[in-house]
C-alpha cells in the first residue's frame, strides 16, 4: 500500500484518540452504555494499557449485570439517542465488549459476558436472537438476524467456542441461500417457523425501529441512506470463521456480501455505515491475495481520512447534519469504531501498494 495512504490513516487515529482525551471528562459523565462499549475493543487494537485497564474496570463494576448481560443498569439497556439497535440486534454490543475484553486478557468478564449471549443461540437453526425482554429476563425465540448472528459469532470466536461459532456462521450461509432476489436486496432477518423476512416495506425511514432499512439493505435504494454494516459485520464473521477453520464455504459467503455491496449505487462510498465493508474487505485481502478486496478497502479509508475533522470527530451523516445535532455518545461510537477498524485494516492490507488516489 502506498506509504501516504498509511500515513493518512495513521494520522486519522492519532486525531480520533487526540479527541477522545480532549474529551475525557465529558466522557467519564456519561452513564449509558452506548457510549462505552466499543472503548476495550479499540485501547486493545492501539495498545493504551491504562485507559484499557480503566475501561476494563468500568465495564465490571457499572455495566456487567448479574445476568451476564452489559446494560447501562438492570431495568436498562441504555442507546437514549438509538432505541432501534437494542430493541432490534440485543446481543450486537455484548459481541463487542467481549471481544475486547479478551484482546485485554480480562477472561472472566468475558466468560461471564459469553454465557448470558450464548442463551440466545437458537437450537435448531444456529443463528442468534435479536431480542430481549430486560424485565422478564426472557430471550424471545421468534427473531434472528444476521449482525446479532455475527457479533455473537465474533465474541464465540474471540473465546474458543469454534463449534458454536461455525453453527452461528451456517445460519449465515443458510440465509444468504435462502435470498429470492440476491441482486436487489439482501434481507437480513429471519422468523422462526416461516423463515427469510421479506415483509418489511412501507417505511423508509432509517430511524424507524420497524422501518425497512432495519431489515433490507436495497441494491436499488439510494446507498447514501443504507445501512450498509447489515452486511458489513456479516461478512467481517464468515471472514474471521475462515480464518479459524479454513472451510471456503465461508469465505465465499464473504465475497457474496462483498459482491453485494458493488451493486449498490455510488453513494455507498460516502456512507459512514461502509466502514465495516473496508474492516472486511482488506481481511479478504489478506486471505486471498485479490488487490479488489484491498482497492475496495484503501478506497473507503482515503474516503474516510478526507471526511474526519480536525478535531479528530467524524460526523456521523446517516443520523445527523451538523456536529452540535450529534449527541456525545454517538460521537463516541463512531470515532471507537473507526480508529479501531482503521488500524484493523492497515494491518490486513500491509505492503498492498497497488492504489490510486481518487
Amino acid at each position: 500500500m502506498q506509504q501516504s495512504l498509511i500515513e493518512q490513516g495513521q494520522q486519522a487515529i492519532e486525531r480520533g484518540l487526540g479527541w477522545l482525551r480532549r474529551c475525557e471528562n465529558e466522557i467519564a459523565e456519561i452513564e449509558d452504555l452506548s457510549a462505552h462499549y466499543k472503548a476495550p475493543y479499540l485501547y486493545a487494537a492501539l495498545g493504551d494499557p491504562v485507559r484499557a485497564r480503566r475501561y476494563v474496570e468500568l465495564l465490571q463494576s457499572r455495566y456487567l449485570q448479574a445476568d451476564g448481560d452489559f446494560r447501562t443498569n438492570a431495568a436498562d439497556k441504555g442507546w437514549a439517542h438509538l432505541k432501534c439497535s437494542p430493541a432490534n440486534r440485543y446481543v450486537y454490543s455484548n459481541g463487542w465488549i467481549i471481544v475486547g475484553l479478551r484482546k485485554l486478557g480480562a477472561y472472566g468478564a468475558a466468560r461471564q459476558g459469553l454465557d448470558f449471549i450464548r442463551r440466545f443461540q437458537s437450537p435448531e437453526l444456529g443463528g442468534f436472537y435479536s431480542r430481549f425482554d430486560v424485565a422478564t429476563g426472557k430471550v424471545d425465540p421468534c427473531y434472528l438476524d444476521s449482525s446479532s448472528t455475527s457479533s455473537a459469532g465474533l465474541a464465540l470466536l474471540a473465546c474458543g467456542r469454534t463449534e458454536e461459532a461455525v453453527r452461528a456462521g451456517e445460519f449465515v450461509l443458510r440465509l444468504l441461500d435462502a435470498q429470492p432476489e440476491p441482486d436487489r436486496y439482501y434481507f437480513s432477518s429471519w422468523q422462526a417457523g416461516s423463515g427469510l423476512m421479506t415483509d418489511v416495506w412501507g417505511d423508509e425511514d432509517q430511524n424507524a425501529l420497524y422501518g425497512r432499512k432495519q431489515f433490507c439493505l436495497s441494491a436499488e435504494a439510494d446507498a447514501l441512506g443504507e445501512l450498509t454494516w447489515l452486511i458489513g459485520k456479516p461478512m467481517k464473521f464468515l471472514c474471521k470463521l475462515y480464518d479459524q477453520t479454513a472451510d471456503r464455504r465461508f469465505l465465499e459467503g464473504a465475497i457474496t456480501l462483498f459482491d453485494f455491496f458493488h451493486r449498490l449505487g455510488e453513494e455507498r462510498w460516502h456512507n459512514y455505515a461502509s466502514c465495516k465493508i473496508m474492516w472486511a474487505g482488506a481481511e479478504l485481502y489478506r486471505h486471498t491475495g485479490e488487490p479488489r478486496f484491498a482497492r475496495t478497502a484503501a478506497r473507503f479509508l482515503e474516503w474516510l481520512c478526507q471526511t474526519q475533522y480536525l478535531s479528530g470527530l467524524w460526523l456521523h451523516t446517516l443520523w445527523y447534519a451538523e456536529p452540535a445535532e450529534q449527541p456525545l455518545p454517538a460521537s463516541l461510537d463512531a470515532i471507537q469504531e473507526l480508529c479501531a477498524e482503521i488500524s484493523d485494516t492497515l494491518f490486513e492490507l500491509g505492503d498492498f501498494d497497488d492504489w490510486q488516489p481518487t
